[in-house]
Formats: C-alpha cells, sequence, structure tokens
C-alpha cells in the first residue's frame, strides 16, 4: 500500500472546525445535535478529502461522520420511480357495447398480458408477469418491491 501524499486541504475545513467549536462552546446540552448544515458540509468534505483527514481535522467524531457519509450514499443512490406506465389493452377499436367496455377497463384487464423488470441500485431484481384477463395491484407490487408503503 502507498502512502497518501499529503495534500493541504481546503479553507472550508477550517472554517468548520471553528463552527464547531463555536457550536461545542454555545451548546446547551451535552446531547444537542449538531446543526444538520455543518454535518452537510462536513459530509462534502469527507466524500472529497476523506473520512478520516475530515474527522481529524474537524474533531468530528470518527464513527460518526464514516456512518453518515455512507447513509447519504445509500440514499443518493436509491431511485425512487416518480411514473409507471402500462400499455391498455383497448387502446384499439373494441366491438363491445360502450357499458361492457366501460366495466372492463374499470377492471385494468391488460391485453396480451405484459411483462415488468424491476431492479434497484443494490442488485435486486423482481420480474411481474401480468396475464390477460387477471387484475393484479402492480403499483401495490412495485411499492413494496422498492420499500415504500402506500
Amino acid at each position: 500500500m502507498g502512502k497518501r501524499t499529503a495534500q493541504s486541504l481546503p479553507l472550508e475545513v477550517g472554517h468548520l472546525k471553528l463552527q464547531v467549536q463555536s457550536w461545542r462552546q454555545a451548546k446547551k446540552s451535552v446531547t444537542a445535535p449538531m446543526p444538520g448544515e455543518m454535518w452537510e458540509l462536513a459530509i462534502q468534505l469527507a466524500k472529497s478529502h476523506g473520512v478520516s483527514r475530515i474527522a481529524q481535522a474537524t474533531g468530528l467524531d470518527y464513527g460518526w461522520l464514516r456512518k453518515k457519509v455512507v447513509d447519504s450514499k445509500v440514499k443518493s443512490s436509491v431511485a425512487t420511480p416518480i411514473f409507471l406506465e402500462l400499455p391498455r389493452a383497448l387502446e384499439v377499436a373494441d366491438p363491445r357495447p360502450q357499458e361492457l367496455k366501460q366495466e372492463f377497463e374499470a377492471g385494468c384487464h391488460l391485453g396480451s398480458g405484459s411483462t415488468i423488470d424491476l431492479s434497484t441500485p443494490d442488485g435486486a431484481r423482481m420480474r411481474i408477469h401480468l396475464e390477460a384477463g387477471r387484475d393484479l395491484d402492480a403499483a401495490g407490487i412495485v411499492a413494496a418491491f422498492l420499500g415504500r408503503v402506500r
């Protein structure tokens, strides 16, 4: 393993160190949480210059800073779908009476069936096959797969 070359840290690190010291002196409780803006700056700097270097330079706890950096990477890597479009089978002319057609559409049946393939950044995969003429809460299944509660 090679030794890291010593690079000077940006001025923001010095400013953050002064903010941390000032906050520690001014806080009224031992358990008072550090302001979010300070953590955000510390996380940004740690991503650029290394957790250990920033923790040492600012006097922040290495373990907490590392956890916050990891948590921020996980949050930013999880994509949340905003819209899911499924093909509609009844887009073509339908010879059935209008009442029957509306009942059929209300049941959300798909024509010849469709397949939905899902994957997440962490590698989890799921395939949903929607058979023609069967009702299925695809949106609920997708939300459950992604860990969201509807």
